[in-house]
């Protein structure tokens, strides 16, 4: 009987999905049908979310309820409220509505809304590096999405429009509004809402109060955020509690008299500020002199005696710089320092020590004037300004908690959330002041709030998307930490290691060079992200201080593929790292795993100019497997290794870009999912020329076909 009900409701199902695609069809249709006759733009729907076959509440295609259910679930919930979200529109189609079709005459797209947008782009995106028509004509890959919700500021996400080397993907998000809002809407205006006034200068009493009122009320109402006593003391404090002119560095503090302080995350870029050294210690023990202080640290004492505090922890003065041994130890203390301060101080907008960032607001940061027109010879003034966080997905609502795909993607606006350090200083901090270039925001375990922002404010609180296991969120934190940058190689496991011993790992599994013992084989399917592949990713240096199993040994990001119910097939015999210095999670020299399990020697070919990369093997009757294209550790070379016939594949250590190559490798597999034929997944392996007899990691692979592990040979191997 259970069978025959459980059949019932999937037939029952099935018919919904088929019922609700019929509609979501429908109304597609329906809107290009009526789309000429009402004056609606197909493009982007005139900047409202009314009528719209994707409109949050209506039914929705069956490909897109089986592929996120939760999403589909949390749009309905969230319907209430006219909301829609456009994606992936092509700026050409945009740009038609200023083009004129030369058989007719007439504009291409004669829409108003459309052009609204160009005039929008135009101001943001011509310069003399990059002009937004060229790279659409040129068609480059840019595209533009629209987050559309009654009562909200209309956001324009622009995708390809600026260029970052450190992301493939680039994106910039525009607000536009209505400042003042009318009190009822404009018949022919876009969907707009108010948005918070954004001040021109962060010294301002304004930002002070915002920052002061913040902080009271989530020490009074927010008791996830309070700190929980114990005896945890820095081993180095600045006292500013006596004024500019008496700060001091003090390593004598005692432990349990409920010492709080403030701890500074802040760019180095580059430069030496004013540090502690071993000849210069005694004598910052007697008087720092305010004025010798850079200009981010003299803010950092600013802000810490304005919000009351007597001490402040700033990494150059705290830390004896000259000292291997003392850095070691208090590269270990790191993650209690910034997780056990009353306050972290975020210097975003400063790209160096020299560069305040209590100063007057940049430019490009303040709001842009357009008018609008919204019948003949009336227009409306509609302002529209650059975000400074990258907006989440409106499916999401007011929920924003971490250890989600948006959490671990989406990046605030300034030069600090490119560096690699300042990830678990914000990560770790129960409160945390961002002086980002666009506004103040003060983010706490609870929520979320900036200065130019309207309640309510977006909740922070984990797992109010669902429950999100230690694994997934480990993965997400090495994401979101390897998309940054770093000057020194050797600082790839140091500067996570505060934030790897928070994780709930840390209590039941051994740390392997960013990987943990207890999911090993799961953790061992890291992918390198696109955009790379034809690049050496691992240096010389990337060598002496990871294990090419490790991702800590590539100089770009990873990420982890969702695999549904892994059944392990490998097993581990032994896993060791060669950790350098005291701290367990810090820099390694190195480090062997060895497996067992079922290997496929094979054939490996990449076409680098082509972006291709595939693995296939030779067949006893002299055919060949179909070709399986995997996801390489940056670019590759042929080995010749002593002893063997042919080359294998290696990384590259060389600087210049890959070439295309035809050599040999192999395919271990780690575990198979429940997907159709094509279940298997693994890692392409090469031998190592440093370690005899040993195997190194050259990619992964994933959907890789049953016959690949059944025609395998069971082997046991050393990854170095």
């Amino acid at each position: 009987m259970p069978s025959l009900f459980s059949s019932a409701r999937d037939l029952a199902k099935g018919v919904r999905l088929a019922a609700d695609t019929a509609v979501w069809a429908g109304n597609a249709v329906s809107r290009h049908i009526k789309g000429g006759r009402t004056g609606v733009c197909l493009v982007c729907n005139n900047l409202q979310p009314y009528g719209h076959e994707d409109t949050f509440g209506r039914p929705s295609a069956a490909w897109n309820q089986l592929g996120d259910p939760q999403q589909t679930s949390r749009r309905k919930e969230l319907s209430s409220t006219p909301t829609l979200v456009l994606e992936e529109i092509s700026p050409k189609k945009i740009l038609e509505s200023r083009e004129t079709d030369p058989k007719t005459g007439l504009p291409k797209n004669d829409c108003k809304y459309c052009r609204l947008l160009c005039d929008i782009f135009d101001a943001y995106f011509i310069d003399e590096w990059m002009n937004w028509i060229t790279e659409t004509k040129n068609g480059m890959p840019i595209q533009v999405g629209l987050m559309i919700r009654e009562g909200a500021p209309l956001i324009v996400n622009c995708w390809n429009f600026t260029y970052d080397k450190w992301f493939q993907n680039p994106r910039v998000d525009l607000e536009v509004y209505m400042d003042p809002m009318p009190p009822s809407p404009i018949p022919g205006a876009p969907t707009l809402g108010p948005v918070g006034p954004r001040q021109t200068d962060v010294r301002s009493d304004e930002c002070m109060r915002f920052i002061k009122e913040s902080i009271a009320e989530c020490c009074r109402e927010h008791p996830r955020c309070a700190i929980q006593p114990d005896s945890f003391v820095p081993t180095r404090l600045i006292y500013v509690g006596g004024g500019k002119n008496e700060l001091r560095l003090c390593d004598d503090i005692p432990s349990g008299h409920n010492i709080t302080w403030s701890a500074l995350s802040h760019c180095w870029g580059g430069g030496k500020p004013l540090s502690l050294t071993k000849s210069t210690l005694n004598g910052l023990k007697e008087n720092i002199n305010f004025l010798e202080l850079p200009a981010t640290f003299q803010d950092a004492v600013t802000v810490t005696q304005e919000l009351g505090l007597a001490y402040v922890w700033i990494d150059s003065l705290c830390i004896v710089q000259d000292d291997k041994t003392d850095w070691e130890k208090e590269a270990a203390r790191m993650g209690a320092v910034y997780s056990r301060a009353f306050i972290v101080i975020s210097g975003a907008s400063s790209p160096n020590p020299s560069t305040p960032y209590l100063r007057p607001r940049e430019e490009e940061w303040l709001p842009k004037r357009f008018n609008f027109p919204i019948s003949p010879g009336v227009t409306i003034p509609i302002m529209v300004r650059q975000r400074h966080l990258l907006a989440a997905p409106l499916d999401q609502g007011l929920l924003e908690p971490p250890f989600t795909s948006s959490w671990a993607t989406l990046k605030k606006v300034g030069p600090l959330y490119a560096r690699g350090w300042c990830f678990q200083e914000s990560f770790l901090a129960s409160r945390i002041l961002n002086f980002a270039p666009g506004a103040v925001i003060y983010e706490c375990k609870t929520h979320r709030k900036s200065e130019d922002q309207l309640p309510p404010y977006p909740s922070t609180i984990p797992g109010t998307l669902g429950e999100v296991t230690p694994l997934e969120q480990w993965h997400m934190i090495v994401k979101s930490y390897t998309s940054r940058q770093l000057t020194f190689t050797s600082d790839k496991l140091p500067a996570i290691a505060g934030a790897a011993t928070t994780m709930p790992q840390a209590r039941t599994s051994r740390y392997l060079a960013g990987l943990w013992s207890e999911s090993l084989l799961l953790d061992l399917m890291w992918q390198v992200m696109p955009g790379r592949a034809h690049i050496p990713l691992m240096t010389k240096e990337h060598e002496e201080n990871a294990p090419t199993w490790s991702w800590a040994s590539m100089n770009w990001g990873v990420v982890w593929s969702p695999l549904q119910s892994p059944q392990l097939l490998a097993t581990v015999v032994h896993a060791e790292t060669n950790v350098v210095g005291v701290n367990p999670y810090g820099q390694v020299s190195g480090g062997k795993i060895t497996l067992r399990g079922r290997i496929k020697y094979c054939q490996l070919s990449a076409d680098y100019h082509r972006n291709e990369h595939w693995v296939f093997y030779s067949k006893g009757n002299g055919s060949y497997s179909k070709k399986q294209h995997f996801r390489t550790d940056g670019a590759l070379v042929a080995e010749t290794i002593p002893g063997q016939t042919g080359t294998i594949a290696c990384r590259s250590r060389l600087t210049a870009s890959g070439n295309a190559l035809e050599t040999a490798a192999a395919f271990f597999c780690i575990a198979k999912c429940h997907w159709m034929k094509s279940d298997h997944v693994g890692l392409i392996l090469g031998m190592s020329h440093r370690f005899p007899g040993c195997m190194e990691r050259v990619g992964a692979a994933t959907n890789v076909p049953r016959d690949w592990y059944e025609t395998g040979e069971d082997v046991t191997v050393t990854l170095v």
